[in-house]
């Protein structure tokens, strides 16, 4: 029942959800294998996420003036500069390949929930951020477990070293067919046809900020937002190395914890619009973050590695398995006009404290010290879980009496 739009984001969503399995598996694991230590790998986190986070709010602005559509193939275009990434191992370098990536791709990152928006319709949102946040989940299980085999597989094909004295040219040919993959997504999204009836907006209300007219709701989906992405920096961006690091796994080990992951999370976001169904969005959220949080303590407290595993997945699932939820919800209470921005104030919002703590975790781990983040991650998904709640308890009160606002 999806639009033809719809249908090609979804197909472009496949090669993405491919890419991004194997990037996270292996890049973290390629740059420990050449040298660089948790502590370093952590900075290079920071300066993409950093990025993202402050250029978020004039990407969603630009969003606005420009299109979904042309932001979204433009922000692909920032995976040209992870090519420099794998083969510039220049510290310097690399942090600026890093921070020019978050730079670009944050208007891929802004204009993705708008574009769904424009291309549903309102009793079918549910099913289609859900759906495309499954099937990303889905291919990112092939891509995590495929990526976690082979550098192996292609080290021992080009008859080059495995085991204790890897080489990296297995890492750096895995990592490149990454690249391509989304590169290649850009295609469908190119193929796709824009809504003409969108009205184009003026450049100087946008830059006076004239298009924000939820000024208060979008501040209270801010205020958990950050506090979540003070806590996931903490473990998030390192959970790899956490487990190389921690339980010695090896690199197909790795991928096989994240794809069992993914799988577990890709049928929990299907299965969410029917628990959406039953408890609303806002519940939902709340309840899943909620069941989360023992799950991380877990990870950190367990003496080995299938346990800790099988936490990861139980976390990853429940503390992800609503957010398309909580994006739908967020761009059914805010205007047509402010949607791009709200997402780019979202994004903001979660990137820029996870930055922070992402760098610090990076110090802790590089001591062996794996109890404290995971331990601050645990607090602060309560506490923004408990805000969030509160802030939003009436909120589908209101759609069901007024109308959502993107009607208007």
């Amino acid at each position: 029942m999806f639009s033809h739009n719809a249908n090609l984001y979804l197909i472009a969503t496949i090669l993405q959800g491919l890419a991004a399995g194997i990037w996270r598996v292996i890049f973290n694991l390629y740059l420990n294998v050449v040298g660089f230590q948790p502590d370093f790998i952590s900075y290079m986190f920071t300066a993409s996420t950093i990025a993202i986070g402050f250029m978020a709010l004039p990407a969603g602005l630009f969003c606005e003036y420009i299109g979904t559509k042309k932001a979204l193939y433009i922000g692909l275009a920032a995976y040209l500069l992870n090519l420099i990434q794998i083969t510039v191992l220049q510290p310097s370098i690399l942090l600026s390949a890093s921070l020019g990536f978050g730079l670009i791709n944050t208007l891929a990152l802004v204009a993705s929930a708008p574009f769904m928006i424009e291309n549903s319709r309102r009793e079918e949102r549910a099913y289609l951020f859900s759906f495309q946040w499954a099937l990303f989940i889905i291919m990112s299980v092939i891509g995590s477990y495929t990526g976690g085999i082979m550098p192996s597989l292609f080290n021992t094909i080009l008859s080059l070293p495995n085991g204790e004295n890897v080489s990296p040219v297995g890492y750096r040919i895995t990592l490149t067919l990454s690249i391509v993959l989304a590169i290649i997504s850009a295609i469908p999204i190119l193929l796709t046809k824009e809504n003409k009836l969108l009205k184009k907006q003026n450049i100087s209300d946008l830059l006076n900020l004239r298009n924000i007219k939820s000024q208060r709701t979008i501040l209270k989906f801010m205020i958990p937002a950050t506090v979540i992405g003070l806590g996931a920096g903490f473990i998030v961006p390192l959970f790899n190395l956490f487990f190389k690091l921690k339980f010695y796994a090896s690199d197909a080990e790795v991928g096989i914890i994240f794809a069992l992951g993914d799988i577990a999370l890709g049928i929990g976001t299907i299965a969410a619009p029917l628990l959406v169904r039953k408890l609303g969005k806002v519940k939902s959220v709340v309840l899943c973050k909620y069941l989360s949080a023992p799950f991380i303590m877990l990870m950190a407290l367990v003496p080995n590695l299938a346990l800790a595993g099988s936490a990861y997945v139980a976390r990853i699932t429940l503390m992800n398995m609503a957010y398309p939820i909580n994006s739908a919800l967020q761009m059914e209470l805010v205007t047509e006009s402010e949607r791009a921005t709200t997402n780019g104030l979202m994004t903001m919002a979660d990137n820029i404290p996870r930055a922070i703590t992402a760098s610090i975790s990076g110090g802790m781990m590089a001591v062996s010290d794996f109890y404290s983040p995971f331990l601050a991650t645990t607090i602060t998904y309560i506490m923004a879980s408990s805000v969030y709640f509160v802030f939003f308890r009436k909120a589908e009160v209101q759609i069901s009496r007024t109308g959502s606002k993107t009607a208007h």
